[in-house]
């Protein structure tokens, strides 16, 4: 019972994490964009959805699911799991991933909240600071962009990873 709740637990979070990243960076992201000062609007609905906290627990409901995983199927033998190329393809995956967690907690999730802090607070700002805020935004829309799409390509890479080692 126990594998059954790890196994569902590991893929239907572990699907949440890369899809709510991918339509983020490739869709969302650029969207907002567009939508100039109307982006503000929508990043305020996320807030209130919760979305830079909810992230990061089902990244962490990912990642730990999968530790727990890998240790059961190891049986106790960590190194003959990891002499073998379904061992080596989770590894891989598993530590691809956590890098992947640790730039969007330690790197993206500051940048996101000080933008929308800036977006928030923007409209009431005199116009004299409405310049320098709205340079400020576009550093770290700039920065936040690289760093989704880091996050997003290394999330893609896991998956393929994951999806094949119990093959190699």
């Amino acid at each position: 019972m126990l594998m059954l709740v790890l196994r569902f637990s590991h893929v239907f979070f572990g699907a949440l994490w890369v899809g709510m990243m991918a339509f983020q960076v490739f869709f969302l992201t650029p969207a907002l964009g567009e939508a100039g000062p109307d982006a503000g609007k929508v990043m305020g609905g996320l807030m209130k959805r919760r979305i830079p906290v909810i992230m990061p627990l089902i990244a962490l409901i990912t990642l730990v699911s999968g530790m727990w995983l890998f240790q059961r199927l190891s049986g106790g033998n960590m190194r003959a799991l990891m002499a073998s190329p379904m061992g080596k393809g989770f590894a891989l995956g598993g530590a691809v991933a956590l890098l992947a967690f640790l730039i969007g907690v330690i790197a993206m999730r500051p940048l996101m909240m000080r933008s929308m802090k800036l977006m928030e607070t923007m409209p009431t700002a005199a116009p004299a600071e409405r310049a320098n805020m709205q340079a400020e935004l576009q550093q770290l829309r700039a920065r936040g962009n690289t760093l989704g799409n880091v996050v997003a390509v290394l999330l893609l890479v896991t998956l393929a990873a994951m999806s094949v080692a119990r093959y190699l």
